[in-house]
């Protein structure tokens, strides 16, 4: 089976290029759910149905991409989304479940940062010693970027509560992704910014020693 991770030797054009075609999978099935549900009209269950099929399709799709983990994720995650809606009966519980996640998202990663254990740091040690690179950064930049990206799930889970308690759906379905992938793309953009620069600025000067973390 493809691997989800990619080696750092693969162009840089390649991974963006793959990253994107991810994007698009992972939203088609929602799509496929709001567009039978709120414009063929068909009931919530129906609409379920025919979201896991498209989402079964999308990861099809992604075997040759080598996203075919990511997918079946996030096609559980839409099933398990749809699932929740169809048993209410209410349409706005469909993102129920992306805001709890959100949440503990939100949660695990800034309490790393208190317990001194940023998990930006832990997963880039991983990655050195999966491909025997040189862990950039320090651990002051770990845990910057490891906040960085809890205020980004704390920020996406509290907007989508609030539209969530309004309990309209169309404007839920809008948020995620006016906000997602926005959010996403500029949160990776900063942190390859950040840790390209930290690299460049340790190998002028800091020595070896700036870039472990506790």
């Amino acid at each position: 089976m493809p691997q989800d991770a990619t080696e750092p030797s693969t162009p840089r054009r390649t991974l963006l290029a793959r990253d994107a075609c991810l994007l698009v999978l992972v939203s088609f099935p929602t799509l496929v759910w709001y567009g039978f549900w709120r414009f063929a009209e068909v009931s919530l269950v129906t609409a379920a149905g025919i979201a896991l099929s498209a989402g079964l399709v999308a990861t099809l799709i992604a075997v040759p991409l080598g996203h075919v983990r990511k997918l079946l994720l996030a096609t559980a995650l839409m099933a398990v989304s749809a699932t929740v809606a169809a048993a209410t009966g209410r349409a706005q519980d469909y993102f129920l479940p992306g805001i709890a996640i959100d949440a503990v998202y939100a949660v695990v990663l800034f309490g790393s940062v208190v317990a001194g254990r940023p998990l930006i740091g832990v997963a880039l040690r991983a990655g050195a010693g999966r491909w025997r690179f040189r862990t950039p950064g320090t651990a002051r930049t770990h845990a910057a970027l490891t906040l960085l990206w809890a205020v980004r799930f704390a920020a996406e889970a509290a907007v989508m509560t609030v539209l969530y308690l309004d309990g309209n759906a169309d404007l839920l379905l809008a948020a995620r992704f006016v906000l997602r992938a926005p959010l996403q793309v500029a949160c990776l953009a900063l942190t390859v910014l950040v840790l390209a620069r930290r690299t460049g600025g340790r190998s002028d000067g800091e020595g070896d020693g700036g870039s472990r973390t506790p």
